[in-house]
């Protein structure tokens, strides 16, 4: 096995030159204003993204309210708002089940019971929090993407 392992690794060295673009000026290289801030929306992309930033604020949200850790897990409630209310930006079709089920509802449920620390009302929260991500999942037609309670903590903070 060791053998095998400096095999690969003489290699890898040996044909570690770049075979692939490195460019570091891709979007500076564009030589119209439109086509800048095209290149840049693309790399913005849709709801799937701020959707990405809310799935890993949700596991540190999630830690905090097992830790107790309140202000934490509300420092994440409200980014996760941001993330979505930035989504909804770059998605509008998307604005109507983020704020009927999120934005303008379980939102302030769950930042209430934050702000009061009561580990019962928090609780609560949390599960219809759940329920209702996966109802939006279900109503915009990713039914396959199902909120559970984390396994594994991602960040190493309390």
């Amino acid at each position: 096995m060791k053998k095998l392992y400096l095999i690969c690794m003489i290699f890898g060295l040996l044909h570690a030159g770049n075979n692939y673009s490195t460019k570091s000026d891709w979007l500076l290289d564009i030589n119209t204003t439109n086509g800048k801030f095209m290149a840049i929306q693309k790399q913005f992309r849709g709801f799937d993204l701020a959707m990405v930033e809310v799935g890993y604020r949700f596991n540190t949200f999630y830690y905090s309210i097992k830790d107790k850790n309140y202000d934490l897990a509300l420092y994440n409630w409200d980014k996760i708002k941001k993330a979505m209310e930035n989504g909804i930006v770059r998605r509008p079709k998307r604005a109507l089940d983020a704020k009927s089920m999120f934005l303008n509802s379980q939102y302030n449920v769950m930042r209430k019971a934050l702000q009061k620390h009561d580990a019962k009302a928090v609780a609560e929260a949390y599960e219809e929090t759940k329920i209702l991500c996966n109802a939006c999942h279900i109503s915009q037609k990713v039914p396959f993407i199902e909120v559970i309670d984390p396994e594994y903590r991602w960040q190493p903070i309390r």
